[in-house]
């Protein structure tokens, strides 16, 4: 097998058998369960209006979550690896379940914030936990193909869920007995923990252990850095134009502004279920630079769409960029990262997405109240190239550190 971390050379066709194990295959199945609980809050904001709360302080706590999350991860990754992921995911799913269930109990405002604070303390705990454990079922040839099989299953449930909601006429004020059986659902990983399922793990605990040493390790690390500021960028693009497109089609007096992401969507389905193969035979850091250019003349376009239509052709370039440069970075990030800090590094690149959705809105909502929707959506197609640039830098330390012979 012929690899390095620069993705310059293709690895040899792999056996797809290798990476369907069952340990695999069940700890997507938990992927995908924890990420159709978040998707059900896609219609938070109509139950929060239901309760009679402020749309000013409504907006504080549905993000309330993601600043929880953004906050204990950092503070949990050196401590969550191969030998405590079990006791993190059981943990973070007693929280999780928890705080759903209060969720749909409580109707004041503290107490609707406290809830959502834990909930995203749990939800990073279960996430931390999966991530560290699905590293050790990935064959290293395999990796592309891998992240591109995580990243689907975590975004079918944002593309099936909320039509459920209009297929069965779920009402806002329903909202509350929808999480009840959330919170059971959530239990289902300490359920599975319990089970005597096969391992076959590809990756054994065989290495020491990952710590704060080896984070702060991992940020010297010029190519590891350099993945994370492109992670950081590409994600604030990413969410900035998730949060405000719709408001820009009403800015425009466009009305079916949703046919965008629908578009992107399914094209984002696409090149992860029929393109993966693509993923381990080409250079992966290439390829990432290649769908982070492909997101950027997405942005650069919008500015220009005047009519439904129009949206046509960005949203097929942004899904096709979307589709191929998510999971193509957590798999370049498990390339050029030693076998013991894999799990360790994918948290980082978590906390980096992160990062994104909560700066990337942030001064998104400022740059458009002083300089409109023309100059955020450059400034995102510009933020993009550079993160794009973090690419080539990777490619350019891998191959020179291939010359020294490291």
């Amino acid at each position: 097998m012929s690899r390095d971390e620069g993705g310059s050379r293709t690895a040899p066709t792999p056996d797809v058998c290798g990476l369907f194990s069952p340990g695999f295959l069940t700890l997507n199945f938990q992927f995908g369960l924890v990420t159709a609980i978040a998707a059900l809050f896609f219609a938070f904001s109509g139950y929060l209006q239901s309760l009679g709360v402020n749309p000013a302080m409504a907006g504080f706590i549905i993000s309330a979550d993601a600043l929880a999350a953004l906050v204990v991860q950092p503070a949990i990754t050196p401590l969550v690896h191969a030998g405590t992921a079990s006791r993190w995911l059981a943990g973070g799913s007693l929280l999780l379940a928890a705080a759903l269930f209060m969720v749909g109990h409580v109707t004041s405002v503290p107490l609707l914030v406290a809830a959502r604070l834990l909930q995203g303390s749990g939800f990073i705990c279960v996430l931390a936990a999966l991530i560290t454990k699905v590293v050790l079922f990935i064959p290293p040839e395999m990796s592309g193909r891998a992240f591109g099989w995580i990243s689907l299953v975590r975004l079918v449930p944002y593309a099936v869920i909320p039509p459920l909601f209009d297929l069965f006429r779920i009402a806002p004020s329903s909202f509350g007995s929808i999480l009840n059986i959330a919170a059971v659902a959530a239990l289902i990983p300490l359920l599975i923990l319990m089970l005597p399922l096969p391992r076959h793990a590809v990756q054994r605990d065989g290495h020491p252990v990952a710590g704060t040493t080896d984070m702060r390790a991992s940020l010297r690390s010029p190519v590891v850095l350099m993945l994370l500021i492109s992670v950081l960028l590409f994600f604030c693009g990413y969410s900035a134009v998730f949060f405000y497109l719709k408001q820009f089609g009403a800015h425009r007096g466009i009305a079916d502004i949703s046919l965008f992401f629908t578009i992107a969507t399914v094209v984002m389905i696409a090149a992860r279920l029929f393109g993966g193969w693509l993923f381990d035979r080409c250079s992966k850091v290439l390829l990432c630079g290649a769908g982070l250019f492909l997101a950027s003349v997405s942005y650069l376009l919008l500015p220009f769409c005047i009519a439904g239509h129009m949206f046509l052709i960005p949203a097929f370039f942004a899904g096709l960029g979307w589709g191929i440069a998510m999971p193509l970075q957590a798999a370049v990030m498990f390339d050029i990262s030693e076998p013991r800090v894999r799990g360790m590094n994918q948290n980082l690149l978590i906390v980096m997405m992160q990062g994104g959705f909560f700066v990337g809105p942030f001064l998104a909502g400022r740059m458009i109240a002083v300089a409109g929707y023309a100059a955020l959506f450059f400034t995102l197609a510009a933020a993009t190239l550079a993160a794009m640039a973090m690419m080539a830098g990777i490619r350019l330390c891998s191959a020179s550190n291939r010359n020294r012979g490291d």
